[in-house]
């Protein structure tokens, strides 16, 4: 783990501003052209009118111990996104053909593209105010066994982002679904998901908290719209603004990721 005073933050101004193309490319997936900067050191993103952060990036924060066990206890993750067709980069459709020949009724991702991909996905915490979700009933292993891993990164939260976790934890004090005496709702863990470009949908006023484990390369986070990408690797947090359009780029190899969050289903849509 990082020592006091090992690496100093650099601040990056995100003079490039392209909203509208960001937007224009949900649904597709992530190239490398799409991002000017690679970054993997620690470094905070700024807007440069207000100052605003979008991004943060913590290297080497999280111990070997806490990532290794966070993919071995989520690494079982089986459910298929089903509901997920901007991040599995393709349309709502009928999920498949009766013998009849006529689509059912479900939409969503289609089941000859799922087949197809090696994505897994599942929802730890709950879906909506006091209801926990399936796979934390069925596996309640895969949150408590993450319990310091979850509580670290919500410290790491407080102490480098103090006014935005303030605003999410005194709006999810009010509601009733959180982790413990954290500012998150609901983790959301992805394994060998490549996610096509998307946004996410949370509370917006607040920050979504993103970690990885297992044996991989590749994976970067990209944000097209201020020409950025993260390489987010085992021990690191990157801290950003999941309401931005953002996808991966090609992973090779084992990967599971964590994305702790507070739900707008949980208190509201926020500012």
């Amino acid at each position: 783990m990082k020592t006091k005073g090992r690496n100093k933050m650099k601040t990056l101004l995100l003079r490039c501003d392209d909203k509208e193309e960001a937007v224009g490319l949900e649904g597709q997936f992530a190239a490398s052209s799409h991002a000017g900067k690679t970054l993997d050191h620690d470094t905070v993103g700024r807007t440069p009118d207000t100052g605003r952060v979008t991004a943060l990036l913590l290297c080497n924060v999280l111990s070997p111990e806490l990532t290794n066990l966070l993919f071995e206890l989520c690494k079982a993750v089986k459910n298929q996104p089903s509901n997920r067709p901007n991040a599995m980069g393709t349309q709502s459709l009928a999920r498949s053909v009766g013998l009849n020949g006529r689509p059912s009724r479900r939409s969503g991702v289609n089941n000859v593209v799922l087949d197809a991909s090696p994505a897994r996905d599942g929802t730890l915490g709950y879906d909506r105010p006091g209801h926990r979700t399936p796979l934390t009933l069925q596996h309640r292993e895969m949150l408590d066994g993450n319990r310091r891993l979850i509580e670290l990164i919500d410290g790491l939260y407080r102490r480098n982002l103090p006014d935005v976790y303030a605003r999410q934890l005194a709006a999810l004090k009010k509601a009733w679904g959180r982790l413990w005496a954290t500012a998150f709702s609901t983790g959301y863990i992805a394994k060998n998901f490549r996610t096509a470009y998307h946004r996410d949908g949370n509370w917006r006023g607040g920050m979504t908290c993103l970690t990885a484990a297992g044996d991989f390369s590749g994976g970067e986070l990209v944000l097209p719209r201020f020409r950025i990408a993260f390489a987010l690797r085992p021990g690191d947090l990157l801290i950003f603004d999941a309401e931005q359009v953002h996808g991966n780029l090609p992973i090779k190899g084992e990967r599971v990721s964590l994305a702790l969050y507070c739900g707008r289903w949980i208190v509201g849509r926020g500012k």
